[in-house]
């Protein structure tokens, strides 16, 4: 649970408390200072008091919700009303037919209706007109508006912000769009990577796979998607900078976005990360190998880390030999399908099926030794591989 995510709860539950203790202390003022000098029963007083907060509570937000239609509804109609004009105004300035300030002098007066009409305009409208609708945005004082919109302290008022900043596609909302990168709600922090993912230029991008390598799963697993195109600019400096942080867990998640994006790409080799002191790296590292250029140049370090202490990287390092059919690793997988835990006892035999004919010896073989989780993994990968239907685990 991250922090934000521990002050939101914490909020709630002083929100609960602060909300039961106004409740109860209601109860009593109404008690103390009204129904007890009418109500000589203190229990039954008690009661009254419960039922005339409850009353009055209930009245309360049933006027409450009235308000708040009726002024939406007049906000509505107010847009329904105005909206025309306001349209023909707008594009009468874009056509340069008409003075921004007769929208201007509209926006005095309207200011509600001219926002939301230039928002719409800003989603809708492509090619120069879009220039031009970005300067007269500009020119009401729209743009520094929305800015100083998202340094609000409501979710929704930010929301709102970044979201029509991003159909600027203009280097005018580039800062704010970089600034809610860090926003504590997933949601605007993904419209504005999006919006700058859109821009394409490579160090908005950079700034999105940066904040990718530290965000949440669901953050990451929505940038991957996005960010895939755009791969080979990630490639250049962003991700070269990922894969030498100091932090291990970066550099975990920048191999496993490499992974998932399952293209080659122009990076430094592989090689270091194969020796890092961090066994998720060294799994990591090594799940990426059949995407580099020439992956057989490592085939003595995935010989070597079949014999790793650590069980993730025995695992991942049969994988890659199944993958590379790397005969030369038939004899150390024989040992992790003898001698491994469930999960490389099963990758073993699933590289020895994928390394050929020498492989699927070893596994009949070990159909009849008495280790029943060996004969059982490799009878399972031995029946895949003759139907046809032969997957790596985990790749």
């Amino acid at each position: 649970m991250s922090a934000y995510e521990r002050i939101g709860r914490w909020l709630i539950y002083l929100q609960t408390a602060g909300t039961a203790l106004a409740y109860v202390l209601a109860v009593f003022i109404a008690d103390a200072f009204y129904v007890a000098r009418h109500v000589s029963d203190s229990g039954m007083a008690f009661g009254y008091s419960f039922v005339l907060v409850q009353g009055g509570l209930i009245g309360f937000l049933f006027l409450l919700s009235l308000a708040i239609k009726a002024v939406r509804r007049h906000r509505e109609n107010c847009w329904n009303r105005f909206r025309p004009i306001i349209l023909e105004k707008t594009l009468a300035s874009m056509a340069g037919t008409a003075a921004v300030g007769e929208l201007a002098l509209l926006q005095k007066r309207h200011p509600r209706e001219v926002e939301r009409c230039i928002a719409e305009l800003l989603a809708s409208v492509h090619g120069e007109a879009h220039g031009r609708l970005v300067n007269i945005a500009v020119a009401l004082g729209q743009v520094e508006r929305w800015k100083d919109q998202y340094r609000s302290s409501m979710k929704s008022r930010r929301q709102a912000a970044i979201s029509r900043l991003a159909h600027l596609r203009s280097d005018l909302a580039t800062p704010t769009l970089i600034l809610a990168l860090v926003d504590p709600d997933d949601e605007i922090k993904l419209e504005a990577s999006r919006a700058l993912i859109r821009g394409s230029g490579e160090s908005e991008i950079g700034a999105v796979f940066h904040m990718a390598t530290r965000d949440s799963l669901l953050v990451r697993a929505v940038l991957t998607e996005a960010l895939r195109p755009h791969a080979l600019t990630v490639s250049r400096s962003a991700l070269p900078a990922a894969l030498a942080s100091p932090d291990a867990k970066i550099v975990r998640t920048a191999l496993e976005i490499l992974r998932a994006w399952g293209k080659y790409l122009p990076l430094p080799s592989p090689a270091p990360l194969l020796c890092h002191q961090d066994a998720g790296v060294r799994a990591a590292a090594l799940a990426i190998l059949p995407q580099t250029a020439r992956p057989l140049q490592f085939e003595p370090e995935v010989l070597r880390l079949l014999l790793d202490p650590n069980e993730s990287v025995r695992a991942a390092a049969a994988e890659v030999a199944g993958r590379l059919r790397l005969v030369s690793a038939a004899g150390r997988l024989r040992t992790c399908l003898n001698d491994g835990p469930a999960a490389v006892t099963v990758a073993a035999a699933y590289a020895l099926a994928g390394i050929g004919p020498d492989g699927c010896s070893l596994l009949e073989e070990h159909v009849l030794v008495t280790r029943a989780q060996s004969a059982a993994a490799a009878l399972e990968a031995l029946e895949q591989m003759r139907a046809g239907r032969l997957l790596m685990p985990g790749l």
